[in-house]
This record gives C-alpha cells, sequence and structure tokens, in this order.
C-alpha cells in the first residue's frame, strides 16, 4: 500500500476517519492524501445569475476557509515524517472523492459515517456507499466514536460460493503487515441456497494459503449483516472485511437500502474490497 486517500467534511465522524488512515499509513509507509469535496451553492432555477444565491466572492471565501483547514489537519499529524498531501475538490462527494482516489492511484480509500440520523449526516452516509460502489478501489468506513485505531483481529465475511482469493490474498497481505489475525466467516441464511461444498471451498483456500494462519467458522442467522456483527462483536474484531460481489448476497451489505444496518449500527471499521477489480 502506497497511497491512501480520506475524504473529510470537517465534522467529528471525519476525525476518526482521519485518525484511522493516518495509523494505517504509519503502519505501510503510505503517504496520505486528504481530500475535501465542496458543492457550490447554487440555483436550480436556469434563469437565475449564478451568484444570485451565494456571490462568487462568499463562495472563493469558502474555498479559502477549506484549503485552510486541510493544511491544519495535516499539520496536526505529531508524525513530521509522513509524506502528506491535500486536494480541494468541486463537485459531488461521492464521484469526487472515488474520482480523484483513481486519479492519483490510491490503493484504499477511506471515509468517516455518524450516527446521527440528520439530513446533513444522511447525506455523508449514502455518499459512502455511493463510494464503495463507484470505485474498485477497497474502501474503508470507519463509524464514529471508533476505538483508537488497532487493527488486531479482522473477520472476513465469506460466502464460499465463488473464489475468492484475489481478495483474500490483499486481506493476508493487509493483515500480515498489521500483525493481525484473520478469521474467515460464513453466514448461513436460510434463503440462500448452499450451491458449493464449503468443505471443498475451505479446503482449496487452505490450500492455496498453507503458509497463512487463519480461523473459520460457520455463523447461521436470519441476515448476513445481523450474523457477521453478531461474530465480529463476539470475538471484539477491530476489523470487518467484505468482498463486494455485484449480483450476490454479499452484496446486499453495501447498497443503498441495506448498508445502513451494517454502517450505521457498527463501531467496528468496515473495508470493502471489489471482487471483481
Amino acid at each position: 500500500m502506497k497511497k491512501i486517500v480520506v475524504a473529510t467534511d470537517f465534522q467529528s465522524s471525519s476525525e476518526d476517519a482521519f485518525a484511522y488512515a493516518t495509523y494505517l499509513a504509519e503502519q505501510f509507509e503510505a503517504e496520505l492524501a486528504l481530500v475535501h469535496v465542496y458543492f457550490p451553492i447554487v440555483s436550480t432555477d436556469p434563469n437565475m445569475p449564478y451568484d444570485s444565491i451565494a456571490p462568487v466572492s462568499l463562495q472563493e471565501e469558502m474555498m479559502q476557509i477549506y484549503e485552510t483547514r486541510l493544511a491544519e489537519t495535516l499539520a496536526s499529524i505529531p508524525n513530521k515524517t509522513l509524506k502528506t498531501s491535500s486536494k480541494l475538490i468541486i463537485g459531488s462527494v461521492s464521484s469526487g472523492v472515488s474520482g480523484y482516489a483513481d486519479e492519483v492511484g490510491a490503493d484504499l480509500i477511506v471515509v468517516g459515517r455518524n450516527h446521527e440520523s440528520s439530513f446533513f449526516e444522511r447525506i455523508i452516509g449514502s455518499s459512502a456507499s455511493d463510494i464503495v460502489k463507484n470505485t474498485s478501489i477497497p474502501v474503508l468506513i470507519v463509524p464514529a466514536a471508533s476505538h483508537k485505531p488497532s487493527v488486531k483481529s479482522i473477520i472476513y465475511g465469506t460466502e464460499l460460493e465463488s473464489d475468492e482469493k484475489e481478495v483474500l490474498a490483499k486481506v493476508f497481505a493487509f493483515a500480515n503487515q498489521l500483525k493481525a489475525k484473520v478469521t474467515l466467516t460464513k453466514i448461513n441464511v436460510a434463503f440462500e441456497p448452499d450451491i458449493q461444498d464449503d468443505k471443498q471451498m475451505l479446503a482449496d483456500i487452505k490450500e492455496s494459503f498453507a503458509d497463512q494462519h487463519f480461523s473459520y467458522e460457520i455463523v447461521d442467522a436470519s441476515l448476513v449483516s445481523e450474523g457477521l456483527l453478531h461474530a465480529a462483536h463476539k470475538t471484539d474484531a477491530d476489523l470487518l472485511v467484505i468482498a463486494r460481489h455485484h449480483h450476490n448476497f454479499l452484496s446486499q451489505l453495501v447498497n443503498p437500502s441495506k448498508s445502513k444496518v451494517i454502517i450505521g449500527k457498527t463501531d467496528i471499521p468496515l473495508l470493502v474490497y471489489d471482487l471483481e477489480a
């Protein structure tokens, strides 16, 4: 991992995301790129002048304020040897963050998520889900009030129905760098057919990663998200990891209607990989 992009809205939820991004940048000796997306206030009436709601001078002043706050945030990092940069982007949050991460070749995107249900926070929450859907880069979603950044126990939610070895290789590399243990967790739900033989799929994983030490468990639950959260809390996991399948049951965790369950209620950071990347 060489470059981490972390998004900030300068709210409390962003502070936890920034702390995690800084921690990971130090652990991987990666560059930390801090990004804020500014969406200018414009009229929805095409007949009204551009600056009829917010004068251009005011918007320029706001941009200067954001630039200053970005610089101040980076200056607050105690580790002065860490390579950092910042970027102010004009546009929507999801396309701005994911687009910039693609542009600079980021290895990870970090975003925060607040538990509050205000209108503003609902926008930020949906933006986190949109970023996940709009990029092939791994996304780490950090809930507000998360514990001090530390990753020593990782739960990887697997379906054991398709080849996940490319993602698992990344997960093991991530865990090894942090000296963290990995537990593969299969969630059995009544409505989901078990097509592939779990024992054979697990044997294939063990053979492919013979040099890795990991645990495996099966959890029965009514919902995949519910089962993974229960397993993560039961083992005091620091990080929950899933691979985003575009057309199967694990995708329910990251689409706009289901992501609220895991992103909005857990105090455990969630790392999402794109299986098809």
